[in-house]
């Protein structure tokens, strides 16, 4: 069956509006940061929010003055349902969600070295064991209840374990009890250094802290979002200097 001029033309019209649709679709909507008023709601753990929230509010202070930002503590079980209703608009955390509906992004990765105070008997020894290192009393953040921390898995796999004298909620609190005290903690390089805390090396090959910027495939085109992303990527790109 040969199709009429009139029916190719109909469809020819069909295909440029379809066209139209796509390209309407897979361009981002505009966003002016300078004018638009908009809060952006944030799942971030408070040694990210020590990172990255100082940088973004300069950035927002400088072009953005009508944006806000709101930082909340969500469960990992909650996270994708938080981001797919709008209440969360990003996540960052160590662990990508299993769901076909979240795209991710690698946005920082330290190494781990080991915190003390000024003075520290750990810092006499002139080449430091696993052994010295375990010696010591630590420690130990985590906002869970249990489970074992990246370190310890590793750890656990050579045979060893830390002596936990203490297990705090914070990040933000431990360099005031690790300089008050004989403990140490078991962080990242940059936060040792942001920090002013003395710290050694450990000798064995621990994979890499990495932390993950993650949103919802429904944001993709959103001017905004993107905008906010690129912010956050920035920020976390500063950290590490």
């Amino acid at each position: 069956m040969v199709p009429t001029q009139k029916t190719e033309n109909m469809i020819q019209d069909v295909q440029s509006a379809l066209t139209l649709i796509q390209q309407s679709v897979n361009e981002p909507d505009t966003f002016d940061p300078s004018s638009t008023k908009r809060n952006f709601k944030l799942s971030l753990g408070d040694v990210s929010e020590g990172r990255v929230l100082p940088f973004i509010m300069k950035e927002i202070y400088k072009d953005a003055p009508n944006i806000s930002i709101g930082s909340f503590a969500y469960m990992r079980t909650d996270q994708v349902h938080a981001l797919s209703t709008n209440n969360l608009d990003f996540v960052v955390d160590p662990i990508i969600p299993r769901s076909n509906e979240i795209n991710s992004e690698k946005v920082f990765e330290d190494d781990f070295v080991v915190m003390h105070r000024e003075g520290h008997d750990l810092s006499k020894i002139k080449d430091v064991t696993v052994d010295d290192i375990l010696d010591q009393n630590h420690l130990h953040v985590s906002g869970r209840k249990r489970g074992l921390h990246l370190i310890d898995v590793e750890l656990d796999k050579i045979g060893y374990r830390r002596k936990v004298a203490l297990r705090c909620q914070h990040f933000l609190i431990a360099p005031t009890i690790i300089q008050s005290t004989d403990l140490v903690l078991m962080g990242t390089r940059s936060f040792a250094k942001r920090n002013n805390m003395p710290f050694v090396e450990i000798p064995i090959e621990i994979p890499l802290m990495e932390y993950f910027l993650i949103w919802h495939k429904s944001d993709e085109g959103d001017g905004g979002h993107i905008w906010m992303k690129d912010l956050i990527i920035r920020a976390f790109k500063d950290a590490q200097r």
